[in-house]
């Protein structure tokens, strides 16, 4: 029963992903994209009912399902003969074997719930009265345990609010120390704007703003507690590190060379570098030059870091339009590029490539109803369309380093009064076909009206839990 409704509840999986897989394609590609909607819709629930089938060979299992009113009826077969009946209803659940109908109504579990609930809290209870009196508290005692414990979230809560102020206050003294007259230099001309760094003033700013937190007494105080609950750094250390790095750290700030170049047009440049000309350590450099069209939704951007006088390390390029999309990180001979073509916002085609020091590692390409992926280990390649006969196919093709090849098909048809899902491999000769089909209507019996209704009671239910514990215990044991 497990096994069959496990390949049941397959067979649901398997047509949704179909549909979502065929909607989710360009509108007409396949005309047949809602075949599941319309086949539940057109179905006569009069004369018919339904059936999800798992075929393997001759072997077919398969559980009929019928709604009728408040009743859900499934009746799981194998090659037509029914194996058992299982039929909820809002009274509980009936399950008929072999002749035997047998009722576990929801009222019953919710008692038995509610009677493991009742039994935790009595063994709770008979544990506090097993307690000696003189070691319960008193009630005084408990009244100052509620206070105190009152007066201690207050503590923590007002300690919150003290921190948050502590930390807010501290945020805007530093923000306030770099104020953009101070240390930007805005220079307007005709059609454009350049924007530099003062590196001197941004230094002088910063030495002031972090000279001023290294003397904050509150924010000390908070630095030490929570040091000494997480095992971080005390604010001594800290004002320790800063007093040992500043003066290399404000060196290298005053080192700083920063411009912007913002055109009217749409063209940006940038220029960063940071360390000394005629220091031991290389200059820094990270350049970018931008074509933005905000109104036509295009950009073209290339970002290049680097040493000075040396060629770059990572250079970034970024191309975009409505209708193209390429993006490319390269390093040396080292690089990934990714390309992709649109129209009318949908997907047409794309493809990634990937080298690792001239090496190609990984090549890509990819569609709407296709996909190809090779790497040194092997490709993989997907693929969906409508055959000439009408059905819906999905393969899946892996091949590895060595040649060897493996591969699934999955074709979705519709076939006289049932809607097929047929799955075949290269490794096997038989195909497996899941189904949903319109059958006959069955004569299934409405098993809350039988004469004689074996029902599970409260006591069955515990007498098993009972025994389950039991053997629990001794294994144990």
């Amino acid at each position: 029963m497990k096994k069959l409704i496990s390949c049941l509840l397959v067979v649901i999986m398997l047509f949704a992903v179909a549909e979502g897989f065929a909607e989710s394609l360009r509108p007409g590609r396949f005309v047949n994209s809602d075949i599941l909607r319309r086949f539940r819709k057109e179905t006569d629930t009069e004369t018919k009912d339904l059936a999800l089938q798992v075929q393997s060979g001759n072997e077919i299992d398969d559980v009929v399902i019928r709604i009728d009113g408040d009743n859900l009826h499934l009746v799981p077969r194998t090659n037509g003969v029914a194996n058992s009946h299982i039929q909820l209803n809002p009274t509980g659940i009936y399950l008929d074997s072999d002749g035997t109908v047998t009722l576990l109504r929801y009222a019953t579990v919710i008692t038995v719930v509610q009677d493991i609930i009742k039994e935790v809290d009595s063994m709770l209870e008979r544990a506090i009265e097993s307690i000696p009196e003189e070691e319960l508290p008193s009630e005084d005692e408990m009244k100052k345990a509620v206070k105190e414990l009152s007066i201690l979230a207050s503590a923590v809560k007002a300690q919150e609010q003290a921190d948050a102020a502590t930390l807010s206050s501290a945020a805007i003294a530093f923000a306030n120390k770099f104020k953009p007259e101070y240390i930007l230099d805005i220079k307007e001309e005709e059609g454009s704007v350049r924007i530099s760094l003062r590196s001197e003033a941004f230094a002088t700013a910063l030495a002031e703003a972090i000279d001023e937190m290294m003397s904050n007494p509150a924010l000390a105080e908070l630095a030490n507690r929570q040091a000494a609950m997480n095992g971080d750094k005390t604010f001594a250390d800290i004002q320790q590190d800063w007093e040992q790095n500043r003066e290399a750290t404000l060196a290298a700030i005053r080192s700083i060379k920063s411009t912007d170049m913002i055109d009217e047009n749409g063209h940006w440049v940038s220029h960063f570098q940071i360390g000394e000309e005629f220091s031991a350590t290389k200059i820094l450099m990270c350049d970018t030059d931008a074509w933005i069209d905000a109104e036509n939704g295009e950009a073209n951007i290339t970002c290049c870091m680097g040493f000075k006088n040396e060629d770059p390390f990572i250079v970034y390029q970024l191309a975009v339009t409505p209708y193209f999309y390429n993006e490319k990180l390269s390093s040396g001979n080292s690089m990934t590029e990714i390309q992709a073509e649109f129209e009318n916002d949908q997907l047409i085609s794309g493809n990634v490539l990937t080298m690792i020091e001239g090496k190609e590692e990984m090549r890509a390409y990819f569609g709407p109803d296709y996909l190809f992926m090779k790497g040194p280990k092997g490709c993989i390649s997907t693929s969906v369309r409508e055959t000439w006969t009408g059905k819906i196919r999905y393969e899946l093709v892996a091949e590895t380093a060595e040649g060897k090849e493996t591969s699934i098909i999955l074709d979705f048809y519709q076939e006289d009064d049932s809607l097929v899902c047929e799955l075949s491999t290269n490794e096997s000769d038989q195909s497996v076909m899941f189904k949903i089909s319109r059958i006959d209507k069955l004569n299934i019996e409405d098993l809350s009206a039988s004469e004689n209704i074996n029902e599970i009671t409260v006591d069955q239910i515990n007498a098993v839990l009972e025994s389950l514990l039991n053997t629990v215990v001794k294994t144990d044991k």
